[in-house]
């Protein structure tokens, strides 16, 4: 195995044991004193020395607790169900529907949701392994051909295939839909999975249709709204936890009206634009300021980009100040969009973004990790409390 190393003029050695302790020692010795390229091929096992029962090589990629001693998986806590679950569930259900649906994902069906998928419409379903690109790319020829494309993959992940996303999707305006799991803060899965940038990266991409569901009916409306679109690319993002609320069956929700958002709570003062999951905390923050005096407004961005217009210019007349909060890196994400659409129709209007700082986010529970940056319901309502303040300063 070592011949196409050594034509390349690498020193090979191997393959080893790479559960040998001793053998692995011996051999960095001996291949630290030699000079030059050096290739060691060690061969291991996962989960190598641990009795369960029954081997997934999957599941324990990213093991949720367990009993140490069956490996049988620890009770989970009760609640609504997780994102990923009803996203699964849901296009298993439309696929009844719509019989031109596939689902495509790159090495993580259990993690996407799209292993439910898999099992009922097995013809239908496609895993390309660790190939992002070509995932994409294999998306856009099939919606050359009228068939419509799901493609569920780890919003960090998506990333390696940004050129096909441009090249092969927008540039012919296919209608390929991108569903980004994991889209923000993703707690311990720690720093290399966090979610923070496709906001920023997808509102860049000519004719991407951007969304974030604040619910999972929302969720399921945003997908029924993504397969009555003629063309265009359409991503909508969610996050690595539980949704608010259980979601009905899809076939009791409606498609989301393309491109609008929606007033949770009609406030006289600041207004509060929420994406996606940030709707509840600002629906907390506004009924706590509610109580101290500030009469905010909420609205629920569902769509970012296009923006709601008509609803916009409503607020802009309405309202000094705006304030975005999206689960996501403040840095070009939704407020800065958003900021330079207000500039051009009311430069009277403060915009102020809450967000993700520019920063690494190191491995913790999710929960600490939004408080950290100040996404949560407290933190909300002591930035509208504090521009309040200002605003009051440069009034008097």
């Amino acid at each position: 195995p070592g011949m196409l190393f050594e034509e390349l003029g690498f020193r090979y050695f191997g393959p080893i044991d790479g559960h040998n302790v001793d053998v692995m020692v011996q051999t960095f010795e001996l291949v630290k004193t030699l000079k030059g390229p050096r290739v060691i091929h060690v061969i291991t096992e996962k989960g190598k020395g641990f009795p369960h029962p029954e081997p997934d090589i999957e599941k324990f990629h990213a093991r949720a607790p367990y009993d140490p001693e069956t490996g049988e998986l620890k009770p989970a806590a009760a609640g609504p169900s997780a994102w990923t679950k009803i996203f699964g569930e849901a296009i298993t259900q439309l696929a009844a529907e719509h019989p031109e649906l596939v689902a495509i994902t790159a090495a993580m069906p259990s993690g996407t949701g799209t292993n439910l998928f898999q099992k009922k419409w097995p013809t239908r379903f496609f895993d390309v392994g660790i190939a992002e690109g070509h995932a994409v790319t294999f998306a856009a020829g099939l919606a050359t051909q009228g068939i419509r494309p799901v493609v569920a993959i780890y919003s960090t992940f998506l990333q390696r295939a940004y050129d096909s996303i441009i090249h092969d999707v927008a540039i012919q305006s296919l209608p390929v839909i991108f569903c980004m799991d994991r889209a923000g803060m993703v707690g311990d899965d720690g720093q290399t999975h966090m979610g923070l940038y496709d906001i920023a990266y997808m509102l860049t991409v000519p004719g991407m249709t951007v969304t974030a569901p604040r619910d999972g009916a929302e969720l399921i409306g945003l997908l029924r709204c993504a397969l009555s679109r003629p063309s265009g690319p359409f991503c909508i993002r969610y996050p690595r936890d539980k949704a608010p609320v259980e979601a009905p069956p899809a076939a009791e929700v409606a498609p989301v009206p393309y491109g609008t958002w929606e007033m949770l709570r009609q406030g006289k003062q600041c207004a509060i634009l929420a994406v996606g999951v940030m709707c509840a905390p600002a629906m907390k923050a506004a009924a706590a300021l509610a109580a101290e005096g500030l009469d905010v407004s909420v609205v629920n961005c569902r769509f970012l980009k296009p923006l709601d217009r008509a609803m916009l210019e409503a607020l802009v007349q309405a309202h000094r100040c705006l304030v975005t909060v999206e689960d996501g890196t403040v840095v070009n994400g939704f407020g800065a969009y958003l900021a330079e659409t207000v500039q051009t129709i009311a430069p009277d209007v403060r915009v102020v973004a809450l967000g993700a700082p520019d920063r690494i986010y190191e491995h913790a529970p999710r929960a600490r990790q939004l408080e950290a940056a100040g996404l949560t319901s407290e933190g909300i309502a002591a930035r509208v409390r504090a521009l309040h303040a200002e605003e009051a300063a440069i009034s008097s």
